[in-house]
């Protein structure tokens, strides 16, 4: 303990400054830490889901519209997977022409309410289920939420 005291007396400026650069380390480290730790916690769409338990789609909701979409003699199966606020539509076809899938599309947004459509990206896959060589399909359409038509990708033929 003499030993160490000495050691302490003799050298009192370099221990004060070693233990204010240990500090100093500790806390450059901690915030280091914090601010990449915090990073990692944040959502992953960040603020751009505000508001969107007031628009929330239903389990009863989702149902009803892919009722209606199936019950089209046309349609094969019809999926529907809601993410963040994209509304994936995808929709098998057994036969049919661009045209017959894109008054489909049109026909389906008649069965989302108008927040819904404010708010909701939807994208509209086509899919025919014995396509020719010469088929246009698979076809996509889009329609961003703070538009009111659906933008389409090239078909051939148009």
């Amino acid at each position: 303990m003499k030993k160490l005291k000495g050691f302490y007396q003799n050298n009192r400026i370099y221990c004060i400054l070693m233990g204010i650069s240990l500090l100093c380390l500790i806390l450059i480290a901690g915030a280091f830490l914090m601010f990449f730790v915090s990073q990692t916690k944040n959502d992953a769409y960040g603020s751009r889901l505000n508001g969107i338990e007031n628009v929330e789609i239903s389990s009863t909701h989702k149902d009803e519209v892919l009722s209606f979409i199936t019950e089209q003699e046309i349609v094969d199966k019809a999926t529907m997977n809601v993410k963040g606020k994209i509304i994936y539509l995808n929709i098998y076809l057994k036969t049919g022409k661009v045209d017959d899938a894109q008054s489909l599309a049109i026909k389906t947004l008649e069965k989302f309410t108008e927040d819904e459509k404010n708010f909701y990206d939807i994208n509209y896959t086509f899919t025919l289920n014995e396509p020719s060589e010469d088929s246009p399909f698979p076809i996509m359409g889009y329609k961003k939420s703070d538009k009111t038509i659906i933008s389409w990708t090239k078909v051939n033929g148009d």
